[in-house]
C-alpha cells in the first residue's frame, strides 16, 4: 500500500497533537507543584533583590539607637 501526502501530513498532525495532549496533561497533574515552584521563586528573588538592602537600613537604624 502506498501512502499519500494526506496520509503522512494526518500522521505527523495526529502525533503532534498526541504530544501537545500529553504535555498539556502533564501539566495540569502537577499544577500545584508548578505554581509553588513559581512563587517561591518569585519570593527568593524579592528577599535577594531587596533584602540586603532592608537588612542593611535596619542595622544602620538599630546601631543609631545603642
Amino acid at each position: 500500500m502506498a501512502y499519500t501526502l494526506q496520509d503522512i501530513l494526518n500522521a505527523i498532525l495526529t502525533a503532534v497533537q498526541d504530544v501537545l495532549g500529553n504535555v498539556a496533561s502533564a501539566i495540569a497533574d502537577n499544577a500545584s507543584v508548578i505554581a509553588s515552584i513559581v512563587v517561591l521563586g518569585a519570593l527568593t528573588f524579592m528577599v535577594v533583590r531587596y533584602g540586603s538592602s532592608i537588612f542593611r537600613r535596619l542595622t544602620g537604624w538599630l546601631g543609631a539607637l545603642f
